[in-house]
């Protein structure tokens, strides 16, 4: 009963919700459906107009700063999303970004002018946010997979090379340290020997039985 007197109600957030909860947080399409109320023709044609820009609505607040060309759309998190929805955010769902001059409220985004000394900063980050979780994950978790993938990238090599670090003596601290922890030895082996030999990244990673 209570999905009939859900339809016809979904409010411009709902279906951001909708979307974000498919493309980040493993919903489907049935279940978000469900959800809010509706069928699954109308879930699917939400992720087709998201997919197109169309889902984004300029508004009375909307900022001309925002239409600049290189300004990036990021859908903020979740937790942010719900928060607006009730009007009553509280300090845990951060409300810190909540005051962001960039934050579009409505379509619950964030409008971010990428400039190189952010990009830089960023990169660096993932390189340090990827040693610290190597660090302290569990050996057996998804997230070991995750961070062992990227260091073992392409995109890891560069960062390290634009910094003056030596991504190769990075990876063999990595995998030696990893190795006494128990991570299988095969999948570090393949690791190693492909970063040795490619001296940027690796051609196979596998994905099991780490």
């Amino acid at each position: 009963m209570q999905t009939h007197a859900k339809k016809n109600k979904v409010n411009h957030l709902d279906k951001i919700e909708c979307v974000y909860r498919i493309q980040h947080h493993g919903s489907t399409i049935k279940a978000c459906a469900k959800r809010f109320g509706v069928t699954d023709k109308k879930v699917i044609s939400w992720l087709s107009m998201h997919e197109k820009g169309e889902l984004i609505k300029q508004h009375t607040q909307w900022s001309p700063s925002w239409n600049k060309e290189n300004v990036i759309q990021h859908p903020l998190d979740l937790d942010i999303l719900q928060a607006i929805k009730r009007g009553n955010p509280t300090y845990e769902d951060s409300i810190i970004s909540l005051f962001d001059p960039e934050l579009d409220a409505v379509n619950c985004i964030s409008h971010v002018e990428w400039k190189d000394e952010e990009i830089e900063r960023l990169c660096l980050w993932m390189v340090d946010r990827s040693l610290e979780i190597l660090r302290d994950v569990a050996v057996d978790s998804d997230d070991l997979i995750v961070e062992l993938e990227f260091v073992s990238s392409n995109y890891f090599a560069l960062i390290c090379k634009a910094f003056g670090f030596d991504h190769v003596e990075l990876r063999k601290g990595i995998y030696h340290e990893l190795r006494l922890r128990g991570v299988n030895e095969f999948a570090l082996e393949m690791l190693e020997i492909s970063a040795v030999y490619t001296r940027s990244g690796v051609t196979y990673v596998p994905k099991r039985e780490y």
